[in-house]
């Protein structure tokens, strides 16, 4: 296979197109017999390494499959380019996936940039394929991992910066996962740049982020307080709330979690997740329009209720108009006794019917979004201040604690999820 290879090379170190064409005059096959090789170095790999930008695009038209292939040093043509920003730029251009070609050692293009410190390169890569965030090394490192171990506190602070300011698909949870990921020996990003005794702004920009767990321990039970060197930083990791490790308690296995006794929240988030996973895509959408026309009929019939309201009497009196205004204007026109079963079965059809709406949302948007949760507690106290207003008398206790009870529920329920969230940031180590 070398002298296939060498047959390609003096085109691909020159960077000749001519001399390429030239070679697959003579051999048609040689790039096919080429590919048909596992660790190879191609004519793309020469072509990268030496910066020639047209050749390269011209061997990628004909055979995409080389920039996936790892020569015999375990590293693809863009890892080969990964110190030419032109060259990087077109290879990204011409494949965003090419950011996670993985070689030796689980190692992408981001993993080098970041252990080299290119800021440069790094902007480049994570714009263009910011899950590539997520890959790691067969060492459990990230790309903030290997820039923390290499001290280069700029590509640090733009890796933090990004996962700060991205607002993609899932950005919520893929900054929670990449800033409390650890390496194969449970150490976080905190846990290395303290260990190495970063700069104080370093060590400041990853404690303030507000979903780092700040007293996550590594396989030695030691938090980022134990292995702090510098006296003022390991003041400003007490005043931020890290413990020492043998006051914060371990979380529960796996194990334990699963054969523990359900609670009432487990059994409500078993019984949600059942009904979820039993509703087909056809029957949730009708669901949801269905439910979504019930409430809009309950809430309807309060604005106008059977039978409707009593009004207000007005009489005119020498050109002025004096207003009378009756102790019942405003109020609904059914009894007291037919009111009540009214209110009663109204609200709990509202009720319901809310929260099955909430159950039928897509659990990342009522986790991940106020703004949901914000108008439909608005809509529920309008409901409520409604139902109380053309009440026939205020004194309507128990159909107001009764519905207050539901919406307690509902809200419950709702925030299961989000509540359940914010718990684990504090007593749960966020493990791999």
């Amino acid at each position: 296979m070398s002298n296939l290879v060498d047959i390609v090379r003096p085109a691909a170190e020159e960077g000749n197109i001519d001399l390429l064409y030239s070679v697959l005059k003579n051999n048609p096959s040689i790039l096919a017999d080429i590919d048909s090789e596992q660790l190879v170095e191609t004519p793309l790999h020469i072509a990268a390494s030496k910066g020639h930008i047209p050749f390269v695009i011209e061997i990628m038209n004909w055979k995409p499959s080389f920039a996936l292939k790892l020569n015999p040093e375990g590293l693809s043509p863009i890892h080969l380019a990964i110190q030419n920003k032109r060259m990087m730029l077109w290879f990204v251009d011409m494949n965003k996936e090419l950011v996670r070609v993985k070689g030796k050692g689980g190692l992408t293009p981001l993993h080098l940039a970041s252990q080299i410190g290119d800021v440069d390169i790094l902007a480049v890569l994570i714009r263009a394929c910011p899950d590539s965030l997520q890959d790691v090394t067969v060492w459990g490192e990230t790309a903030l991992h290997i820039a923390a171990k290499n001290n280069n506190y700029d590509a640090l602070h733009l890796l933090v910066s990004f996962l700060r300011n991205y607002a993609g698909k899932n950005a919520a949870s893929l900054e929670k996962k990449i800033l409390n990921w650890k390496d194969e020996d449970d150490n976080t990003i905190l846990h290395i740049s303290v260990q190495n005794n970063h700069p104080k702004k370093t060590i400041l920009l990853l404690i303030r982020s507000p979903v780092i767990y700040l007293n996550a321990k590594n396989l030695k039970d030691k938090t980022t307080l134990d292995m702090a060197i510098s006296e003022e930083i390991k003041k400003l990791l007490s005043r931020s709330g890290v413990k020492p490790g043998s006051e914060v308690i371990n979380s529960r296995t796996q194990a334990e979690r699963i054969s523990s006794p359900i609670t009432v929240i487990g059994f409500c988030s078993r019984y949600l997740n059942r009904f979820r996973s039993t509703v087909s895509d056809e029957q949730h959408n009708i669901l949801l329009i269905i439910f979504t026309l019930i409430v809009t009929a309950t809430y309807q019939t309060v604005l106008s209720p059977p039978g409707g309201l009593h009004q207000s009497d007005a009489a005119s009196d020498n050109n002025s108009t004096i207003s009378s205004t009756l102790p019942s204007a405003g109020k609904s026109v059914m009894s007291k006794s037919v009111f009540f079963w009214f209110s009663y079965l109204n609200m709990i059809s509202f009720s319901i019917s809310m929260i099955i709406i909430l159950v039928m949302t897509p659990r990342g948007m009522m986790v991940s979004s106020p703004l949901l949760m914000l108008p439909m507690s608005c809509f529920a106290i309008s409901y409520l201040y409604s139902m109380w207003m053309i009440s026939p008398t205020h004194s309507n206790t128990v159909v107001v604690l009764t519905y207050l009870f539901v919406m307690l529920v509902v809200i419950i329920i709702s925030q299961y999820y989000r509540l359940k969230l914010m718990l684990n940031r504090r007593k749960v180590i966020v493990t791999r």
